[in-house]
């Protein structure tokens, strides 16, 4: 790093050199002219960042450990103050006692066994930001960062209980170490667990996001060690649907194909028990295709998230108004507005009311609209069983999911159905931004068309 004796002139002037992102002059007793000069001091330095962005800092060391801190700007802070200040930083240092402590708080004991550790910092992340943000948020960011601050179940149920993780989450792995410690090569350490290409880079980008967060709060002056390392590539599957194929899957939404159940009445011995069998096997699949199509039919019409429907419950659903009342919508989480309704309001199509008076019958008891088959206080997880007969079907895509049928709705409603595309944006929570509703489009509303019919035509083929 550069060395020479700064001014107040000089600290204006000085620049980060080409192809680097910070640059630190240190305070030096010799000046840019070659001359010595009395009053520098040691540890002090000028931040020079690419964007020209000057800070000073003092370096020290205090019980074997290296620390940077981060004294002020030039346009608030002398270098003649900046000298002044780090003497009586010396001072304190010189006695036995850190000068920052006071200023990190409760949660940082610093003495001979506790300095910033990782565990430490992300506690302060947790209740200072994290704790403000959605549930499902928080439980990603304790599953990669900090599993102690995993949810408590409600209930001893077996929910989940056959799910295994093989890897350790970052606060864990790097507990007590200094967070200043953590390297490139440590944080490389902690990705090499990730078999999955989604866990991977939502764990890189979640342990990144606590080292942006303590850089940008002054608890530590370092560059992220998270940079080095490139979130990986994933490609994806195109699951697009011709026309033929969407009338398909709407016929069996709306029109459920339902196995024949057994009759048992004039059987006896291993015959009737056979078929008592079949039966309930019969009913149990004609239960589970029903309550699907009821769950598809509404994602139809309504051109929602399955994660919409995940928490909905019958008193969202006024059927005499055929208003929605979402509760549980991404654009309403992921706006950036100081104020927000707790909810917000769409109609629906008189047949989603049908579906959801089915489903009141179904569940008499239960506040949710499609709740767990074993505890009917908690969301349904999945329909796996139902989708695999669904996609059973004859000519149903074997590559269909539930999320499709929003961007199967989308796209039919973007081809010129006379509706507009900004009314179509809002009714999905798309908040009118066309360029989003457009990426759900299947190629029904394919703008490059006539770019080829044109070409076409001045062929004259």
């Amino acid at each position: 790093m550069p060395k020479l004796y700064l001014t107040d002139t000089l600290v204006l002037t000085l620049r980060c050199q080409a192809g680097r992102r910070q640059c630190i002059y240190w305070d030096h007793p010799v000046g840019t002219d070659g001359r010595t000069r009395n009053g520098s001091v040691s540890g002090l330095g000028l931040k020079v960042t690419n964007l020209g962005r000057r800070t000073f800092i003092h370096d020290y060391r205090f019980n074997g450990e290296r620390y940077r801190k981060i004294l002020g700007t030039p346009a608030n802070l002398s270098v003649a103050s900046a000298r002044l200040l780090i003497g009586e930083r010396q001072q304190q240092l010189d006695a036995g006692t850190n000068p920052d402590a006071s200023e990190a708080g409760p949660e940082v004991e610093f003495n001979d066994a506790q300095t910033l550790t990782v565990r430490s910092v992300i506690d302060r992340y947790w209740e200072s930001y994290i704790y403000g943000l959605t549930e499902g948020y928080r439980d990603a960011f304790a599953l990669y960062v900090a599993d102690w601050r995993k949810r408590a179940p409600k209930t001893a149920t077996r929910r989940g209980h056959n799910i295994k993780r093989s890897y350790v989450d970052f606060g864990t792995m790097f507990a007590n170490r200094s967070l200043t410690s953590i390297k490139p090569l440590d944080i490389e350490r902690y990705q090499k667990q990730f078999s999955s290409l989604y866990s991977h880079n939502d764990a890189l980008k979640h342990v990144r996001a606590v080292f942006n967060w303590a850089i940008r709060m002054q608890l530590v002056d370092m560059r992220n060690p998270c940079d080095p390392i490139r979130l990986r590539k994933v490609i994806r599957r195109r699951r697009d649907y011709s026309t033929e194929q969407i009338r398909k899957i709407a016929s069996y939404i709306f029109h459920p194909v339902i196995e024949a159940v057994p009759e048992i009445e004039g059987l006896t011995g291993f015959q009737k028990r056979n078929a008592a069998l079949a039966k309930g096997a019969a009913q149990t699949a004609n239960d589970q295709m029903l309550e699907l199509c009821n769950l598809m039919g509404i994602l139809f019409l309504t051109m929602a998230r399955p994660s919409d429907l995940a928490t909905a419950k019958f008193e969202h659903f006024d059927l005499e108004k055929l208003v929605w009342h979402k509760h549980n919508t991404k654009g309403i989480k992921l706006s950036r507005s100081m104020n927000e309704y707790a909810y917000r309001s769409v109609p629906i199509h008189p047949r989603v009311a049908q579906m959801v008076r089915a489903q009141r019958a179904r569940w008499p008891e239960s506040e949710l609209l499609f709740p767990s088959h074993t505890d009917a206080s908690q969301p349904r997880d999945n329909f796996r069983r139902g989708l695999v007969r669904f996609k059973a079907l004859p000519d149903a895509p074997e590559y269909f999911q539930l999320y499709d049928l929003k961007r199967i709705a989308i796209s039919l409603m973007l081809a010129g159905q006379g509706v507009s595309h900004e009314a179509i944006s809002h009714y999905v929570d798309h908040k009118g931004n066309l360029e989003t509703t457009m990426i759900y489009d299947l190629g029904l509303v394919d703008p490059l068309r006539p770019v080829t019919e044109k070409l076409g035509d001045l062929l004259g083929v």
